[in-house]
């Protein structure tokens, strides 16, 4: 499901401050998460994801940078920068 400020209280964080995190990426930034049902959001996570959408979104507006981890077979959380 696509991450927005409507639906933050159907995402699992590890703590307030990761929800945090990903409220400011998906409020302030042009960039699109994509969240996989009973997945935990941590705090490296969500930092990891916020350093990136804050540099995409001041280095070039228009680009797409995107990444899926699949570093545990659990942990399956795609961002998409904008659009492409």
């Amino acid at each position: 499901m696509m991450i927005t400020r409507n639906n933050l209280n159907e995402i699992l964080f590890e703590n307030q401050d990761a929800r945090l995190l990903i409220e400011r990426v998906v409020s302030h930034t042009q960039a699109t998460l994509y969240y996989y049902h009973d997945d935990e959001i941590t705090v490296e996570k969500a930092l990891e994801i916020y350093n990136r959408a804050m540099r995409a979104e001041k280095e070039d507006a228009s680009s797409c940078v995107s990444f899926l981890d699949f570093s545990r077979e659990k942990n399956k959380l795609l961002y998409s920068g904008n659009p492409c």
